[in-house]
């Protein structure tokens, strides 16, 4: 029993210390980013076997036992150092930038051979059996074996035509057959796709080979095509250029290439437009997201305009629904004159004041996301929030924006823009399903015909909140009125009659 105890004493300790020191070596090179991780699972097995090999005792075992265990230790240990060997000589200088990193494919197909040819090597000279001449003598064995592999060998020809042609690469976005996903692997013998719904999608090489895919790289701009119908009572033209400008300016669409909308056909209850906006991202998330946030801000861009999305011929008797009673885009002339008198701007109108001013405002809804006036556009309306809340961005030299103040409920904006005529100083978004009660300078000039005071009043409350703000002295706010009365008497004499009311809303 000693002497067996002896003969396994170095099996016992070796191993222990083998398996310490791969782990150890790993540990090290995962803090070294640019290296790749250590093949551990491999040469883990080998040193395990090898130990529990030499802890068994020559005598204990029968001589063709024996020979055979050793010949599997033998096998898993020259398996371990080509494991080794290709990622030491291979992937660690390809990491490095030393020479070109060869496909993976090519490499796991190396590997095979001289797994392969060390193998029936090893089985020659330490089992006494000779696999080459037993498939080369064999005739039914080798035609059996060449039939059940044919598919294999398929797969592994289109598998290196894959990786040398590399149509793609791991992270692109393809679609194969009428599926799609990100590629994350291209092995020997299959391609590993991830869909959408985060399951992993297995396809046989041969079949990505003979199929026709679509490819996108992972930051090239991704068109995404669909198409709407739009009443027969909006004209072409101007649809197109209402639909360009909702979706150039929804969040997520980039502008170069710019969105575009095209006539796409008659049919029999809406003229069909086809519209192609561009976007980061191949994925199918990434489509419905973005397809979804500019059909989103194209229907609030209809209802500011006055248009729908037209109801089916077929239908006999079109749905009219009733709209909320607490609808705040739908509230009566009497509702927005009671707005108007919570409005700092107009608190100190008279009633009969507010009862003619109120018929000629209207209330606009914007989506999340959308924006309501562009820094840099000419000035012909204030808004006040009447639900929701909006964000004041400036921008700034380097091109991004600034958000300024966030306002909600009650609050005005614009209105230095309408009493100046001076283009907006900054950009307005909204945060959430907004509506905004909106006056035009249009909408005054009949007050002002009426009652010339009212300027003045008007140019008194303006400079005053805007002083506040600014903490300027009573010297400086006196002078900045004056100013101020000036600029919108010059502005407010030269626009004469009003004209009639417009369609849209004020930029």
């Amino acid at each position: 029993m000693s002497a067996l105890l002896r003969m396994a004493i170095p099996g016992l300790v070796l191993t222990p210390l083998l398996v310490l020191g791969l782990l150890g070596l790993h540990a090290w090179l995962r803090r070294r980013t640019r290296l790749p991780d250590l093949p551990l699972l491999l040469p883990l097995g080998a040193a395990l076997v090898h130990g529990a090999v030499a802890t068994i005792p020559a005598g204990l075992v029968g001589a063709t036992a024996s020979r055979w265990l050793a010949s599997l230790d033998q096998l898993l240990l020259g398996y371990a150092l080509i494991r080794l060997a290709t990622w030491a000589g291979v992937q660690v200088p390809g990491s490095l930038g030393w020479w070109p990193q060869p496909p993976k494919i090519l490499r796991d197909l190396a590997m095979l051979v001289l797994a392969a040819a060390y193998t029936a090597l090893v089985l020659r000279e330490r089992a006494g059996v000779n696999l080459v001449g037993l498939f080369t003598t064999s005739a039914v064995l080798t035609a059996v074996l060449g039939l059940a592999a044919q598919e294999t060998l398929k797969d592994m020809v289109a598998g290196i035509s894959l990786q040398l042609d590399a149509p793609f690469s791991e992270g692109d976005w393809i679609e194969v057959n009428g599926e799609a996903g990100v590629v994350k692997s291209v092995t020997l013998m299959n391609t590993y796709l991830q869909p959408a719904d985060g399951s992993l999608l297995v396809i046989p090489n041969d079949t990505v080979a003979q199929a026709m895919a679509r490819c996108f790289a992972p930051r090239a701009p991704v068109g995404n095509r669909f198409s709407i119908g739009l009443d027969y009572a909006l004209p072409p033209g101007q649809a197109c250029a209402l639909l360009e400008a909702a979706m150039a300016d929804c969040p997520g669409v980039l502008t170069e290439p710019p969105p575009r909308a095209w006539v796409g056909s008659y049919a029999d209850s809406a003229i069909t437009y086809e519209l192609m906006v561009w976007h980061q991202g191949a994925g199918e998330l990434q489509r419905l997201e973005v397809r979804s946030a500019v059909l989103q801000h194209i229907w609030y861009a209809l209802s500011r305009a006055g248009h729908s999305i037209p109801y089916p011929v077929r239908e006999l008797r079109p749905k009219d629904p009733a709209p909320a009673a607490d609808d705040p885009a739908l509230i009566d002339v009497a509702a927005r004159a009671r707005l108007l008198g919570r409005n700092g701007l107009f608190q100190e109108l008279g009633a009969e004041q507010l009862a003619r001013l109120a018929p000629l405002t209207r209330c606009l809804r914007f989506g999340p996301g959308e924006l309501v006036m562009r820094e840099g556009d000419p000035s012909t309306a204030l808004f006040q929030v009447v639900q929701g809340g909006v964000d004041v961005l400036k921008t700034n030299p380097q091109g991004s924006q600034t958000r300024l103040a966030r306002l909600g409920v009650g609050d005005v904006f614009g209105e230095m823009g309408l009493c100046t005529g001076a283009r907006r100083s900054a950009s307005v978004r909204a945060t959430a399903d907004t509506v905004l009660l909106e006056v035009e300078r249009d909408d005054l000039l009949p007050l002002v015909e009426a009652e010339p005071q009212f300027l003045e009043q008007l140019a008194h409350l303006v400079n005053r909140r805007r002083c506040e703000q600014e903490q300027v002295s009573a010297e400086q706010e006196a002078e900045r009125e004056l100013n101020l009365l000036q600029r919108m008497q010059q502005l407010f004499g030269a626009m004469g009659p009003v004209s009639g009311r417009r369609t849209t809303p004020a930029g």
